[in-house]
């Protein structure tokens, strides 16, 4: 007994010097209806956001987008955290203060572009962004930042072939609040699900795809040139191989990998090596489009376009036996 006491005053002490917000500061629910909070924090429990990363979280430029109340109160600086531990992109995050203005701004600058017009779904791009404009003239060659959706669903981010006019799916892009409205569709209990996943993919894709059972429907074309039409994101996961292996015989039987916002190339042997421009912008390609995480649901015409794009600079020819986009 005497230590669950303990545990309650040390949670106790955890909220006030955390900050949580008073309630007049919070932004209620839409429509303002009685939710149950219980399963709503159950759900975020299960999600990536309630997990914080304490090394980027510690670090200056990062911390605004790795800590709840960091992204709250715009803090990019951690010493000026008024706390000496993390938290996690918790309820501050997204219902008072940045949050909110972003919310109701319904617009956000990302790296690669100005005024996105996203709805709700500007907070999630303010983060979910590649944190810096592709460079393929980068001495440094970095890579995008892991979760960089915001490039690949405006079809503005990666590095991009000259002479080649790249398209976009505008039906994915002009959902109304974007990430929100099809990764937070309303649950049995009535509130919008904090696991953000696509649980329900008739929820999300049904006004549209009538009918669809799973977001990996068949493909219009073979894309990856293996001779079948499947799923589109097979179709996405077998060009990123294409991408890949063009990359690795590029190598010699090399390897690339992106750490410490780098991309590494490294010979047959291991070593650390320089690369081509045309052999940093095909990894650079595979890695946003493989980070991204939705196999080219995003974006369908602008990933297939990269991908395949980014095989020709590479190879000097077109996917074999792909249709080209």
């Amino acid at each position: 007994m005497q230590r669950f006491i303990w545990l309650v005053v040390l949670l106790a002490l955890m909220l006030i010097a955390g900050g949580c917000p008073r309630r007049d500061q919070a932004q209620p629910p839409p429509g303002g209806e009685e939710i149950d909070i219980n399963a709503l924090v159950a759900q975020w429990t299960e999600s990536g956001h309630a997990n914080v990363l304490l090394y980027p979280a510690g670090r200056e430029g990062c911390v605004v987008c790795h800590d709840g109340g960091a992204f709250a109160e715009g803090i990019t600086d951690p010493a000026a955290l008024e706390r000496d531990f993390n938290v996690a992109i918790d309820c501050r995050a997204c219902h008072t203060g940045r949050g909110v203005d972003l919310m109701e701004a319904g617009t956000v600058d990302i790296p690669t572009r100005q005024g996105v017009q996203a709805g709700l779904g500007a907070q999630c791009l303010a983060c979910h962004n590649e944190r810096r404009a592709p460079n393929i003239a980068d001495e440094n060659r970095a890579a995008p930042h892991p979760s960089s959706q915001a490039g690949v669903f405006t079809a503005t981010g990666g590095i991009r072939a000259e002479g080649f006019s790249y398209g976009s799916t505008t039906a994915h892009v002009n959902i109304r609040d974007t990430c929100v409205g099809c990764h937070m569709t309303r649950t049995e209990g009535n509130f919008a699900g904090h696991t953000f996943r696509v649980e329900n993919v008739e929820a999300a894709c049904g006004r549209c795809h009538q009918g669809i059972r799973n977001s990996n429907l068949r493909a219009k074309a073979d894309y990856d040139g293996d001779g079948n039409v499947e799923g589109f994101m097979d179709e996405v996961e077998g060009l990123l191989n294409v991408v890949r292996d063009a990359v690795v015989a590029a190598l010699d039987g090399g390897s690339f990998t992106a750490e410490g916002g780098r991309l590494r190339f490294r010979n047959a042997a291991g070593d650390e090596i320089q690369v081509e421009n045309q052999v940093y912008q095909a990894a650079y390609n595979h890695t946003l489009v493989s980070q991204d995480g939705s196999l080219g649901i995003h974006n369908p015409l602008f990933a297939v376009q990269l991908l395949q794009q980014s095989y020709r600079a590479l190879t000097g020819e077109d996917v074999p036996g792909a249709e080209l986009r």
